[in-house]
């Protein structure tokens, strides 16, 4: 028995008065959630063995009032695993994880100024969730008063001169939730998230960040916390606490220590209030990337830098949102960026400032937009022109003609792989012979996540199931093949994953593609023409960086097969 192995069965049976050490609690949540004891047998030990009463959710039922909760700390509840549930007659009961905790109970019965405290063993999960309920009835700035802020963090404000809710405005200045809105940022730039979102439910409200493109679960809040953390990141952003009902987009800055965090804000009505998400700009990491850090192999960069240094043409890069498309071109552009050549973006957003770089924030409601942008920079004496996305035809035929007249123009699209962009060009308008003589190279790609090092497995595959993948013997024989850990480690937090890398689909646009294209092949023609050209697809490439050990057929399968 699990439970016969933390203390011992015969020097505790029939004995109520045994006190444990005092981190005891904690050893129990941790045998729990490590899965090495079952939750229920800890309880049966101390209901059967010890003779304390059980907690049953079925029939004790949450009915405390607020006055017997105004003295007691929601982080002591939280780390001592003990929750009163009800209350009559000066008599308080507690669900408790560990009932010979005695140094809590007495501080339970003390801040509940109680006159009798009944005992009821239960599980962790039974505690969390009668935590989850209570959260409702405690005040917000309880709630936050356990978050800690581990560095500096500091936020650009612009203030807007009107105040249209001077409540929610002081609500969201408060000092707990200004320490929360902090706190937020800082534990997902420290973790390497790309993403921060927070959503609000019917009970709850849930942070979640996205960690190498997978989104996590970080924290949970009470749903009263709700308004004002969503108006505090509001007013960092500059935007309209009064209004709810519709999107609105803005920007934030922060200053994390002494390094720059740009986070691009988002907000959407739900059913449940405002959910907000942000994007997480690092501007340093940005522009420190080279195309050497993207996965490239050596003889797909070989093609790039030789497009990229072309004097004239087109060069897109594709890929779904969260791709790495944006650092793609920048690493191209920082590549290139030097005193005797003339850049200029146009971007919606601008997602960093490169210093020596024109860069155009589009303003479609003022008039701003790519084609208008584009027309204005052929007036002023570009080398390279950087079109943050192709989405109408004007735009298309814009850049098109600019890469046909002595520019280098770099740009992207959303398409499933490098062929399908040709026509989807041709779709949206741009005349095939257009297609075929401007553009020089498409560069599709994704990201996958690569194993840890620290914590990755041997793996030992079946030769017939690798050859199924598309494996030649000889590739069999070179690869040095893991998989990731399940349980992972503390490094990658668990996850047998650690950062992340690109796989790539580079189509060199040769004279066989451009008879193709001005011939109307399908798409699965041109794809053909250039696989036997030298063109890697994404799912081979793939192959390549599990061969060699970076990723595992877990990330192959989760990303690139359908």
């Amino acid at each position: 028995m699990v439970s016969e192995g933390i203390v011992p069965v015969e020097s505790v049976r029939g004995n109520p008065n045994i006190t444990p050490d005092k981190h005891f609690t904690d050893v129990l949540v941790y045998l729990i959630n490590e899965g090495i004891a079952e939750e229920s047998r800890i309880k049966n030990f101390f209901t059967e063995f010890l003779g304390y009463k059980t907690y049953n959710p079925e029939i004790h039922k949450l009915n405390i009032q607020k006055e017997v909760l105004k003295n007691v700390s929601f982080n002591f509840m939280s780390k001592k695993k003990i929750v009163p549930f009800e209350w009559y007659n000066g008599v308080v009961r507690v669900a408790i994880l560990n009932p010979t905790d005695k140094d809590s109970i007495n501080q339970m019965k003390f801040n509940t100024n109680a006159r009798t405290i009944e005992v009821f063993s239960a599980t962790l999960t039974e505690i969390e969730e009668l935590l989850k309920s209570l959260s409702i009835l405690m005040p917000a700035k309880e709630l936050l008063n356990d978050i800690q802020l581990k560095e500096e963090v500091t936020e650009e404000v612009q203030q807007k001169e009107t105040v249209s809710e001077d409540l929610l405005r002081a609500e969201a200045e408060e000092d707990p939730i200004v320490k929360a809105s902090r706190v937020i940022i800082y534990e997902a730039v420290a973790q390497g998230a790309s993403d921060i979102h927070i959503e609000p439910f019917e009970k709850e409200l849930k942070i979640r960040y996205r960690i190498d493109g997978i989104l996590r679960t970080v924290r949970r809040f009470p749903i009263t916390i709700k308004n004002a953390l969503v108006s505090r990141y509001k007013i960092m952003a500059n935007l309209d606490i009064a209004e709810k009902r519709v999107p609105q987009d803005g920007r934030i800055r922060v200053l994390i220590g002494r390094k720059k965090i740009d986070l691009r804000v988002s907000t959407l009505p739900t059913v449940y209030g405002e959910k907000v998400v942000m994007r997480i700009q690092d501007a340093e990491s940005y522009l420190s990337v080279k195309l050497e850090d993207l996965g490239f192999e050596e003889d797909d960069l070989k093609k790039i830098r030789e497009a990229i240094y072309s004097p004239w043409g087109m060069v897109l890069v594709t890929g779904p949102t969260g791709s790495g498309k944006t650092t793609t071109l920048y690493a191209a552009l920082m590549e290139r960026n030097k005193d005797d050549v003339n850049i200029m973006t146009a971007e919606d957003p601008v997602e960093v400032s490169i210093a020596g770089i024109n860069q155009v924030q589009i303003r479609e409601e003022v008039g701003l937009t790519f084609a208008s942008a584009l027309r204005a920079f052929l007036r002023q004496d570009p080398d390279i022109i950087l079109i943050g996305e192709i989405r109408d035809r004007e735009t298309a035929e814009i850049g098109v003609k600019a890469a046909l007249t002595g520019h280098l123009v770099f740009s992207t699209l959303h398409t499933n792989d490098a062929p399908s962009s040709i026509t989807r060009l041709v779709d949206i308008g741009v005349e095939k012979f257009l297609v075929s003589t401007a553009v020089n190279m498409i560069i599709a790609q994704r990201l996958i996540r690569k194993l840890c090092d620290n914590c990755k497995q041997p793996a030992d595959y079946d030769p017939v199931f690798l050859k199924g993948l598309g494996f030649s013997e000889q590739d069999i024989q070179e690869g040095k093949f893991f998989v990731h850990n399940p349980k992972g480690c503390e490094k990658c937090r668990h996850s047998g994953y650690k950062g992340r890398t690109a796989v790539h689909e580079i189509l060199k646009v040769d004279e066989n593609i451009r008879k193709a294209i001005i011939n109307d092949r399908p798409v699965d023609d041109i794809r053909e023409i250039a696989i036997k050209s030298g063109m890697r697809t994404l799912y081979k490439d793939g192959l390549l960086k599990m061969k060699k050990g970076v990723t595992d057929i877990g990330e192959i399968e989760r990303v690139l097969m359908k």
